[in-house]
Protein backbone atom coordinates (compact mmCIF):
# COMPACT_ATOMS: atom_id res chain seq x y z
CA UNK A 1 0.00 0.00 0.00
CA UNK A 2 2.83 2.39 0.81
CA UNK A 3 4.50 1.77 -2.55
CA UNK A 4 1.26 2.48 -4.43
CA UNK A 5 0.81 5.73 -2.51
CA UNK A 6 4.42 6.74 -3.19
CA UNK A 7 3.99 6.10 -6.93
CA UNK A 8 0.75 8.09 -7.02
CA UNK A 9 2.48 10.97 -5.22
CA UNK A 10 5.39 10.99 -7.69
CA UNK A 11 2.97 11.01 -10.64
CA UNK A 12 0.88 13.78 -9.04
CA UNK A 13 4.04 15.83 -8.42
CA UNK A 14 5.18 15.50 -12.04
CA UNK A 15 1.76 16.16 -13.58
CA UNK A 16 1.31 19.32 -11.54
CA UNK A 17 4.94 20.40 -12.01
CA UNK A 18 5.54 20.80 -8.28
CA UNK A 19 9.06 21.08 -6.91
CA UNK A 20 8.90 19.64 -3.40
CA UNK A 21 7.32 16.51 -2.05
CA UNK A 22 5.87 18.20 1.03
CA UNK A 23 3.64 20.54 -0.99
CA UNK A 24 2.75 17.76 -3.42
CA UNK A 25 1.77 15.50 -0.53
CA UNK A 26 -0.41 18.17 1.08
CA UNK A 27 -2.17 19.10 -2.17
CA UNK A 28 -2.62 15.45 -3.14
CA UNK A 29 -4.16 14.62 0.24
CA UNK A 30 -6.49 17.63 0.16
CA UNK A 31 -7.64 16.94 -3.40
CA UNK A 32 -8.17 13.25 -2.61
CA UNK A 33 -10.22 14.18 0.45
CA UNK A 34 -12.51 16.40 -1.64
CA UNK A 35 -12.95 13.69 -4.29
CA UNK A 36 -13.87 11.12 -1.62
CA UNK A 37 -16.39 13.49 -0.06
CA UNK A 38 -17.92 14.19 -3.49
CA UNK A 39 -18.30 10.44 -4.10
CA UNK A 40 -20.01 10.01 -0.74
CA UNK A 41 -22.37 12.91 -1.39
CA UNK A 42 -23.18 11.61 -4.86
CA UNK A 43 -23.89 8.12 -3.56
CA UNK A 44 -26.23 9.66 -0.98
CA UNK A 45 -28.22 11.35 -3.73
CA UNK A 46 -26.88 14.83 -3.08
CA UNK A 47 -25.24 17.37 -5.33
CA UNK A 48 -21.43 16.91 -5.32
CA UNK A 49 -20.94 20.46 -6.63
CA UNK A 50 -22.05 21.81 -3.25
CA UNK A 51 -19.14 20.13 -1.43
CA UNK A 52 -16.70 22.88 -2.47
CA UNK A 53 -19.09 25.52 -1.17
CA UNK A 54 -19.63 23.72 2.13
CA UNK A 55 -15.92 23.08 2.71
CA UNK A 56 -14.92 26.46 1.22
CA UNK A 57 -12.38 24.73 -1.03
CA UNK A 58 -11.43 25.35 -4.61
CA UNK A 59 -10.20 22.77 -7.11
CA UNK A 60 -6.52 22.82 -7.87
CA UNK A 61 -5.73 23.77 -11.41
CA UNK A 62 -3.94 21.10 -13.41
Amino acid sequence: MTLITAILLVVYKKLNELKGYKIAKLKFAQELKVLIIKDIVEKCGGDPNKVNTILNLHRFSH
